[in-house]
């Protein structure tokens, strides 16, 4: 990649680790690994990205910017994939949904279709009350 260098500053810049440039990772924080980690992996421009709880030790302000990357991402042609238990993060950011419980896969579709999956809970059911319907039924 020729422009990896010019790359590598705007996500240094985007995630706000520019000043930590010089810093070995094992003397960052939780939250400075992960945006690091983010920055390496958007740095070759990849199609695809698997992410598995990226929120994981970011304040507010970078999960924020990291949603807004992911978004950007997204609208730039790349797949993405969220693992996370947040559902809060699954409603904002994905289109579809995958709910795999005890290794067995119990739905994929929309959001919109899962909420609808269960016509007993309302419409606009919220996505944890779908997700507790479509793991333990109608306890």
């Amino acid at each position: 990649m020729a422009d990896y260098a010019e790359r590598a500053e705007e996500l240094l810049e985007q995630f706000e680790v520019t000043e930590k440039r010089d810093v070995a990772a094992r003397e960052l924080s939780r939250s400075m690994r992960q945006k690091v980690a983010i920055s390496c992996a958007y740095l070759h421009r990849p199609s695809a990205i698997l992410f598995d709880e990226p929120l994981t030790g970011l304040d507010p302000h970078g999960i924020r910017t990291l949603k807004d990357s992911i978004q950007q991402q997204a609208a730039g042609g790349a797949a993405i994939i969220i693992s996370s238990h947040l559902l809060s993060l699954i409603e904002d950011l994905c289109t579809h949904l995958l709910i795999i419980h005890r290794g067995r896969q119990l739905f994929f579709g929309t959001i919109g279709e899962a909420r609808k999956s269960h016509p007993d809970l309302q419409g606009d059911a919220s996505l944890e009350d779908t997700f507790f319907r479509t793991t333990e039924g109608n306890k």
